[in-house]
């Protein structure tokens, strides 16, 4: 199961518009998805050896399994630089509705260690408690009676 995970949170997953709604839980997930599934691998690759098998057929397992955790540190190495740096950063919380718990919040690409990138402003609506499906609003276009101005400060504090 966790191989499987792993495979489309570095496939799928980061192609779909759902997002993390704390950055403290995605660093957690991530760190725990990069250095879990080499581990995953090599257990899985012990756990089919058996000494009943031919040694033809532990011999297919094993280059196998090395072929696929070879494939799989290279893909690991490349998704890095994407998932490692570069994520939106929520600024602040501009509106939060009457009705419901959908915010609009601004937010800027935190890039890392290269700094903050874009600016957009997104309607956020949580989904499972732990994400958020953002899209994008104009804010001159909503309906300012469905909407209560905060000005909250968000992730990136200021003294």
């Amino acid at each position: 199961m966790f191989i499987f995970i792993s495979i489309y949170t570095f496939t799928i997953g980061q192609k779909i518009n759902y997002e993390f709604s704390n950055n403290h839980v995605r660093g957690n997930f991530y760190n725990i998805i990069i250095q879990g599934f080499p581990i995953a691998i090599l257990l899985t690759l012990f756990g089919t050896l058996k000494r009943k098998n031919f040694k033809i057929k532990n011999f297919t397992i094993i280059i196998s399994t090395l072929l696929i955790a070879i494939l799989t540190f290279f893909a690991i190495l490349n998704n890095i630089f994407l998932i490692g740096f570069g994520a939106w950063t929520t600024e602040k919380i501009v509106y939060r509705n009457k009705i419901n718990q959908l915010e609009i919040k601004e937010q800027i690409f935190d890039n890392g260690a290269f700094g903050y990138g874009n600016k957009r402003i997104v309607k956020t609506k949580p989904f499972l408690k732990y994400w958020i499906y953002p899209t994008e609003i104009d804010t001159t276009k909503i309906n300012k009676n469905e909407w209560i101005f905060v000005n909250e400060e968000g992730d990136i504090k200021f003294p």
